[in-house]
């Protein structure tokens, strides 16, 4: 997290992004749980894996009028009192979304498994990072073998 947050920055001082598209385009993707249930008894979009681990799967939604690269998407849990219980991050795997399109992305709670499922009551979901296109073909091409 530290990584990206300081690749954000740097990006921001050496003006490879504008100050105001880094933010619009993070102000421009919206996160929402699914709607399909997955579990029984559970919310939908939420589930438990084979590992017993608690997750949320659901979708991100391309606002902008641009095309975005990955989309990183934060989540918290919290019990009937408000205590966290756990937080997760992923990334969307398309690695671009155009105008209007959606991408799906799912947390995977590590810490929130066994009888600490049952006291999941609340959760919240941020949009964290939104790579612009021309940032993400940049980090595609360096992650290819040469």
């Amino acid at each position: 997290m530290k990584n990206s947050v300081l690749l954000f920055v740097s990006l921001l001082v050496l003006g490879c992004i504008p100050a105001s598209q880094a933010a619009s385009l993070k102000d421009k993707v919206r996160a929402e749980v699914g709607t399909v249930g997955l579990h029984p008894g559970m919310d939908p979009g939420m589930y438990v894996c084979a590992a017993n681990h608690f997750h949320i799967k659901g979708t991100v939604h391309n606002l902008a009028d641009v095309a975005v690269g990955r989309v990183k998407v934060a989540g918290k849990v919290f019990g009937a009192d408000g205590k966290l219980l756990g937080t997760a991050t992923s990334s969307t795997k398309q690695a671009t979304l155009a105008p209007g399109e959606k991408a799906e992305f799912n947390l995977e709670f590590l810490m929130v498994m066994g009888p600490l499922i049952e006291r999941v009551k609340k959760h919240e979901l941020v949009v964290v990072e939104v790579l612009s296109g021309t940032e993400n073909a940049t980090q595609a091409g360096k992650n290819q073998p040469k």
